[in-house]
Formats: structure tokens, sequence, C-alpha cells
């Protein structure tokens, strides 16, 4: 009985260090298109959240010209600075898209780190006596399946999916009050890689696909 166990885990670990490799190479791979895709988004929020708020050189204009309105004791009366500015929507709808897509982007970065450690920690201080480190596996590998891993490993794409979506959503407002030419010509890039994302699913995912994978 005693030389079942070794070559159970001679099979068994091969397939786990292959699984555990290929869901380590996926998330290095979020983990980079994270990092580059926030810090590309960052560079957008920094020039559109200027937007939320009054310029300062008008804002001090503005501010001489009561003062000097004030002096010759004209009729005209001083306004508040804050009731005179006011966001526009498509300022506002900018800024919620890309926040909304940075959040999004810098939560799944945090979360892969977490399911990182996770999928490191499945091989990691098994027992060297070979039943015992078969039940060690196998614990934990009903553990793995019970909190779900493999699901919120293939969960991390889409949100990074719906990032990337929200960005071009922000992108072709923010275009759109500068030049229409431009913004017509984003929207349609936009929709085009939306529909190839969306064809690519589909064949991805049909009878005819899982057919030719299961064969």
């Amino acid at each position: 009985m005693e030389d079942v166990w070794p070559l159970y885990l001679e099979h068994a670990l091969a397939e786990d260090k292959e699984m555990v490799q290929a869901w380590n190479t996926d998330l290095d791979s979020i983990l980079i298109f994270a990092a580059l895709f926030s810090a590309v988004l960052t560079t957008f929020i920094i020039e559109s959240y200027q937007d939320l708020q009054p310029d300062p050189t008008t804002t001090l204009l503005q501010s001489i010209l009561d003062e000097l309105h004030a002096n010759h004791n004209t009729s005209t009366t001083s306004r508040s600075r804050d009731a005179q500015f006011q966001a526009t929507q498509s300022a506002i709808r900018v800024n919620v898209y890309w926040f909304s897509s940075l959040i999004l982007s810098l939560a799944t970065a945090l979360i892969a780190i977490l399911a990182k450690q996770w999928v490191n920690y499945l091989l990691a201080g098994l027992s060297p006596v070979p039943s015992a480190r078969a039940r060690h596996r196998q614990y934990r590998i009903d553990g793995m399946h019970k909190w779900r891993l493999p699901n919120l490993l293939s969960f991390f794409p889409i949100l990074l999916h719906i990032a990337l979506l929200l960005f071009f959503a922000g992108l072709v407002d923010f275009v759109w009050d500068l030049n229409t030419t431009l913004a017509a010509i984003c929207a349609f890039l936009v929709c085009t890689a939306c529909l190839a994302y969306v064809i690519a699913n589909i064949l991805a995912y049909s009878p005819s696909a899982a057919r030719g994978t299961g064969a």
C-alpha cells in the first residue's frame, strides 16, 4: 500500500505544478496589464479632473474685477466664485467613466495579488511523508474548489474588460467636445473593437469550438 502513494503523488503533483504554472502566468499577465493600464488612465484623469473645478486664473481675474467694481461703487453685485462655476455634464460623465475604470483596474490588481498568494500556497510546505503529503495535497485541492478559486481567476479578465470599456466610453465623450470628426472616428473604432470582442467570445464558447477542444 505504501508503494501506491509515491506513484499517486508523481502524477498528481505533476498536474498540480502545470496548473499552478498556468495560473501564475495568467495572473502575471493580468497584473502587468492592470499596472500599465492604470498608469495610462491616471494621465488622462489628471487632465480631466481639472474640468470639475474652476480655473485658478479665471478665478483670480474675477476676484480682481470684483474688487475694481467694489472700489468704483458700481451697481454690479459681486457673485460667489463657487456659485459662478458649474461643471458641465460631459466633464462629470467623463470623470465618472475614468475614475470607475481606475478603481476596477486597481481592485483587480489587488485581488490578483491575493489570488497569486493562494495559488503558490497550494504546493508549498507539503509533508515529506508520502501518505501525509497526499492527504495535505487533497485537502488543499478540495479547499480550492470549495472557495471556487478557478472561477475567481476566470473573473479577473472580465473586470479588466469592463474597465477598458469604461475608458473607451469616457475617451469618446471627452473627445466629442473637442472635435466631432475625431470623436466619430474614435467611436467607430471602439464599436469595431467591441464587436470583435463579442464575436470572439461567441466563437470561443460555441458548441463547435467545444467539440474541437474535446477532440
